[in-house]
């Protein structure tokens, strides 16, 4: 993921979901009538299948492209698990190092079902939030877009996940300012190193090796 970027980025919640079945009696209801409260979401549903691709354990190689023709593009590479959260997000936890040093961020995904759309809220080490949104361009690639500013100046990210194949991944985050065109950011490629990340917080894990390798 981009770090020169996400670090300016605003917006961002984390929600909880109420399940149907807690109400309480007498005065004491507060919120909307019963009849008016949306049931969870169930894990998995439609919106949740077309995500599944994205589930499981990666490891990644980044390409910054160069800022010139006369530069060359910089090279990094990313470890990342995305896995069911809360009956209605994934949840990425994502460790990276790149031509900036090392990074680290949370992201949550989820279907706004009020937009008919999907929704990325991403938080990384720095301190910075970003708040996409958007929907399949296909039936392999899922296109998110932020609009924002960033320091007084127009700003639009657009970040799109492309499944290759059960495998792989690949990844093209792009980038304009003000009126200006979309210019690619990077582009990565994610393998897939496993199907269950760890069940509780920490770092993201690292790649099994086979025994006496």
């Amino acid at each position: 993921m981009s770090r020169k970027v996400l670090l300016t980025l605003t917006g961002g919640l984390l929600c909880a979901v109420v399940p149907a079945g807690a109400q309480q009696q007498g005065p004491l209801r507060t919120g909307p009538p019963q009849a008016q409260r949306k049931a969870p979401l169930q894990w998995p549903n439609l919106e949740g299948r077309r995500l599944a691709f994205l589930l499981g354990v990666w490891e990644e190689k980044v390409s910054y492209a160069a800022a010139s023709g006369e530069e060359k593009s910089e090279e990094g590479t990313g470890r990342w698990f995305a896995r069911p959260a809360l009956g209605r997000y994934i949840q990425f936890n994502y460790e990276g190092s790149g031509p900036l040093g090392n990074y680290r961020a949370l992201g949550m995904l989820t279907f706004d079902r009020d937009a008919l759309s999907f929704r990325m809220w991403w938080f990384d080490s720095e301190g910075g939030v970003g708040d996409y949104r958007g929907n399949f361009v296909d039936e392999n690639t899922l296109t998110l877009e932020h609009r924002g500013k960033t320091e007084g100046r127009d700003f639009r990210e657009r970040i799109s996940y492309t499944r290759v194949s059960p495998m792989q991944v690949r990844t093209k985050i792009e980038q304009a300012w003000d009126s200006g065109e979309y210019k690619v950011y990077l582009e990565a490629v994610a393998t897939r190193i496993g199907d269950r990340p760890p069940t509780g917080p920490g770092a993201v894990p690292q790649p099994q090796r086979p025994p006496g390798e």
